[in-house]
């Protein structure tokens, strides 16, 4: 799985994937894995979800990547990333994506 922005690419090879979570907050359950946060998670997405985390695991450690994307934006990658990495996203029911 490829995540590309103008400052540069991550790389998270399908099979190193624990967690895929498309929520209006970070989850409790990622919030206490205990891991270094670059930048730490804010807020609450109200009724609307917005954060995608992807936990996984590397050589040295356990990492995550959460990224504030729109329920319209996010909707045609839902079942692609169900698909490509054999896992299901958890979504939050807030939205019908399906």
């Amino acid at each position: 799985m490829v995540f590309r922005c103008p400052e540069g690419s991550i790389t998270i090879p399908y099979h190193s994937i624990l967690v895929m979570q498309y929520r209006a907050e970070v989850s409790p359950q990622v919030r206490r894995m205990g891991l270094a946060w670059r930048f730490a998670p804010r807020g609450h997405g109200g009724n609307h979800n917005r954060y995608f985390t992807v936990v996984y695991r590397t050589a040295r450690a356990q990492r995550a990547m959460i990224l504030a994307v729109s329920p319209k934006a996010m909707r045609p990658y839902l079942a692609e990333i169900d698909l490509k990495v054999g896992r299901r996203v958890q979504v939050e029911t807030h939205e019908h994506y399906y």
